[in-house]
């Protein structure tokens, strides 16, 4: 095959170009992403179910030329590294306070302003990835097409600014926490993953 052939071949599976950006080797897509699954240090003690990282939603990102936005943790931005807050208070009751829902609304704010942002700028947000289904601000159940109640607080206040924003991702939870709920789960980004090419 002559040099051109195959360069007409490779520009067919080159993934869409943002328009009105310089041709490089963005792929023009995005999925915004829980702290923890890039870094399990934030993560409450006894909760952690990696030594650093998610490394399977990285490489399939990596694979599909997917960028990653990583999200600040919500539990954190609330209550402090210590997830302080009174004895006998769920760090989920402490989250479902009037202080605790400002400060996932305020973060949700500063999460959707760059996603706007950076779909405005010819940018395509994929999905939203979650947590466990026991995670006080981040849980995302796969059997629900929507989220519900017992969905993670910070979530609710992100699809909420998403949507007041125009914006109708579907979200997922990466269920670390169960090997065949994990597997499940990037089985269903892989499922986007290629639905997003077509």
């Amino acid at each position: 095959m002559s040099l051109p052939s195959l360069r007409s071949l490779l520009a067919v599976f080159k993934p869409a170009h943002p328009p009105g950006l310089p041709h490089d080797g963005r792929g023009g897509r995005f999925v915004v992403v829980i702290d923890c699954v890039l870094n399990q240090n934030v993560r409450d003690q006894g909760a952690a179910n990696c030594p650093a990282m998610n490394f399977e939603i990285l490489r399939l990102c990596h694979e599909k030329g997917i960028g990653i936005m990583q999200m600040p943790c919500p539990e954190i931005a609330a209550l402090g590294f210590k997830r302080q807050r009174p004895p006998g208070i769920s760090i989920r009751q402490a989250l479902d306070t009037p202080a605790g829902r400002l400060a996932c609304a305020e973060l949700a704010a500063s999460v959707v302003g760059r996603v706007v942002e950076l779909s405005e700028q010819g940018f395509t947000p994929l999905a939203v990835l979650g947590g466990n289904l026991r995670s006080p601000g981040c849980a995302v159940h796969p059997e629900t097409s929507s989220l519900g109640a017992e969905s993670g607080i910070f979530m609710l206040a992100l699809q909420a600014e998403l949507r007041r924003h125009g914006l109708d991702l579907p979200f997922r939870g990466l269920r670390d926490a169960s090997p065949d709920g994990l597997a499940e789960d990037l089985r269903w980004f892989g499922r986007l993953s290629v639905v997003a090419d077509a």
